[in-house]
């Protein structure tokens, strides 16, 4: 017999600004069949967007958590508006200066998780996931995660249930599409990734809001989420699955 697998799609960068983009996300997927989802939100998107701000963003995100999805922390800032130095690769070509939590001091990394948990209180929204913006921040930090009452946090290899420290390793499909070479390239990518991890057990796409916004990328996406259910993997969410 074989051993269930299963489909996590991640929706990051959830704010104000991005909410139509994610929202059309939900709806195609939904329609091929993923009905489980992980929206990654932004307290402050930026210092510009304002989650708890924004009643129409937040009525959403009650609406989805009430279907069942996973309401995930993801950052506070989601910038290095602050910070100096780093390394340049995680900074300027991995992302475009948005690895918040690349090196944060321990004290700022509380600070900044506790003030967003009081949105996620106020909401009612439970506080199953941390995934800091890129991926990026040090294992080791994974023990404040823990101490303060998280059960899961990923990266881009793989996924941690923080209880435990158990890694099951899984590299998400992701899209960089902030130019043409991107998207080219990520095509290609996520083209031998997506057949690669048919064997692992937990299999992860992680969008990010303008990924629809370019056709050949959105077709690809469609397409293998297709082919992956139809493979019999059973759509959930990331605190779904760390309870198992």
């Amino acid at each position: 017999m074989k051993s269930k697998r299963f489909l996590v799609v991640s929706l990051h960068d959830l704010h104000p600004g991005s909410l139509p983009q994610v929202r059309e996300q939900v709806e195609v997927l939904g329609s091929l069949g993923v009905k489980s989802f992980s929206i990654l939100a932004v307290p402050f998107f930026h210092q510009e967007k304002e989650l708890a701000r924004d009643e129409k963003t937040l009525a959403w995100l009650d609406e989805r958590a009430r279907a069942g999805d996973d309401i995930v922390l993801h950052g506070f800032f989601h910038d290095r508006h602050d910070r100096q130095g780093g390394s340049y690769f995680h900074t300027k070509v991995y992302t475009a200066g948005e690895a918040e939590f690349l090196d944060l001091p321990d004290s700022q990394v509380r600070e900044r998780i506790s003030q967003a948990l009081v949105l996620w209180k106020e909401r009612g929204w439970a506080t199953d996931g941390f995934i800091a913006p890129g991926w990026l921040m040090p294992e080791v930090q994974d023990r404040i995660l823990r101490g303060m009452g998280f059960q899961y946090t990923t990266r881009l290899r793989g996924f941690t249930r923080l209880k435990t420290s158990r890694f099951t390793a899984s590299q998400s499909l992701c899209y960089s599409t902030r130019a043409n070479w991107r998207r080219i390239a990520s095509l290609g990518w996520n083209a031998w990734l997506g057949w690669r991890v048919r064997g692992c057990e937990l299999a992860r796409l992680s969008l990010h809001p303008n990924d629809f916004c370019h056709p050949r990328i959105r077709r690809q996406i469609c397409r293998w989420v297709e082919l992956t259910l139809a493979e019999g993997r059973e759509p959930i969410t990331y605190a779904k699955y760390a309870a198992l």
